[in-house]
């Protein structure tokens, strides 16, 4: 089975080798392994030594990474774990491989768009929704649902959120544009 996306190594930590792993959802708490994808190579298998919450990230231990410039040279990657090692990610918690690809509808039954991707803010992940006016942002916050029974993620924005997040623009070369 392909290994699934959990997070993102975001920084350095200390001078002992520690990377910062944000997005994991405390997936790394129980792993003894992750993989390690970094730009068009192949995904590389770590096992874990340690893993510990650490303010808004993992603080991890890979074996094998050694001081700070090794840790550096890992900003950036994306942190895969294989299926059968996470379990489940429990209520209000959802791993990114879970969202990707679900389709994204208001609590009106409205079509907003598909998941397309996510971002690390810090303060709260944001959700990339792709629908036929082209990207909307989303905040993962309280009034966006994640239906796992149905497959689907149900909005309740505040009035006026999808417009300004992008669902009110026309798409280019519409209406508008040039006239």
């Amino acid at each position: 089975m392909e290994p699934v996306r959990i997070g993102k190594v975001v920084r350095a930590i200390g001078l002992d080798g520690l990377v910062g792993v944000a997005g994991s959802e405390g997936a790394l708490g129980g792993l003894e392994r992750v993989a390690l994808l970094r730009g068009d190579g192949p995904a590389q298998e770590r096992r874990v030594v340690l893993a510990r919450p650490q303010g808004r990230v993992w603080a991890v231990q890979l074996e094998g990474v050694r001081g700070r410039d090794a840790a550096e040279a890992l900003v950036g990657s994306v942190v895969l774990a294989w299926r059968e090692d996470l379990g489940e990610a429990g209520q209000d918690r959802h791993f990114w491989a879970d969202l990707e690809g679900l389709p994204v509808v208001t609590v009106g039954g409205e079509a907003v768009g598909t998941v397309t991707g996510l971002y690390e803010t810090g303060a709260v992940d944001v959700l990339v929704v792709t629908g036929r006016r082209g990207e909307v942002l989303l905040p993962l916050a309280p009034y966006v649902t994640v239906d796992r029974a149905a497959g689907r993620v149900v909005v309740d924005p505040p009035e006026g959120l999808l417009e300004l997040a992008g669902e009110g623009r026309e798409p280019e070369g519409g209406p508008g544009r040039g006239e």
